[in-house]
C-alpha cells in the first residue's frame, strides 16, 4: 500500500470520505479500530497507542487494511 509514513487523519479520510470533517473521520476510524480486539492488539504490538497515533508506519497501515480492507 505505502512505503512511507501516513498521517492518521489522511488514512481516516480515505476510509470515511463521507464524514463532514477530518476530526469526524478520525473518530470513525478510531472507533472501528477499538471495535476489533484482534486489530487493536496487533497495532499495540507495533507501539500504537490511544494518544500516539498521529503518524502511522507502513506496517501499521498494512495491519489496518488487513482487518478493515482497503480504503474506498
Amino acid at each position: 500500500m505505502t512505503k512511507s509514513t501516513v498521517k492518521f487523519s489522511s488514512l481516516a479520510e480515505s476510509y470515511y470520505p463521507g464524514c463532514s470533517t477530518s476530526k469526524n473521520a478520525v473518530r470513525c476510524l478510531s472507533r472501528s479500530i477499538k471495535r476489533s480486539p484482534a486489530l487493536l492488539a496487533e497495532l499495540k504490538a507495533t507501539g500504537f497507542g490511544p494518544y500516539n497515533h498521529r503518524v502511522l508506519s507502513p506496517r501499521q497501515v498494512r495491519i489496518i487494511a488487513k482487518y478493515l480492507g482497503s480504503p474506498k
